[in-house]
């Protein structure tokens, strides 16, 4: 796997922080299949139209909304590992939140495909054999 697979992954948690959906939309893959941990509906945003409304549902629901980027490694069968924290603070509400998360990226041709999220540090190293 070339870099492009990790630039990939941290151009999508800065286009997030920055709410920018069109650099998200150039490095996601047509067909991608994206699973938040903190999706509104808890179902998977599915294609560019998909991405589109996951950024419309942050900003239904967030005021503010940033990605803390800790860690992006390259797992053995080279799908790209981040670890993050995400920083919200509720519409409305004003509640704040901070929520660690990490995904494991499937990439093609160079984009975003498929992700697996996970709330715990251990179990997603183990999950990419790291």
């Amino acid at each position: 796997m070339e870099a492009h697979g990790e630039d990939a992954v941290r151009g999508f948690a800065d286009a997030i922080t920055l709410g920018d959906p069109e650099a998200a939309l150039t490095v996601c893959h047509p067909e991608i299949e994206f699973l938040s941990v903190l999706a509104v509906d808890g179902r998977p945003y599915l294609g560019h139209p998909g991405i589109l409304q996951y950024f419309s549902d942050i900003v239904s629901a967030w005021e503010e909304w940033s990605v803390e980027i800790h860690s992006v490694a390259l797992a053995p069968d080279e799908r790209v590992v981040i670890e993050m924290t995400m920083h919200a603070r509720g519409r409305g509400s004003g509640a704040p939140l901070a929520e660690f998360a990490a995904h494991i990226w499937t990439i093609k041709d160079g984009r975003l495909l498929r992700n697996e999220p996970f709330r715990d540090h251990d179990q997603a190293l183990r999950a990419a054999g790291l």
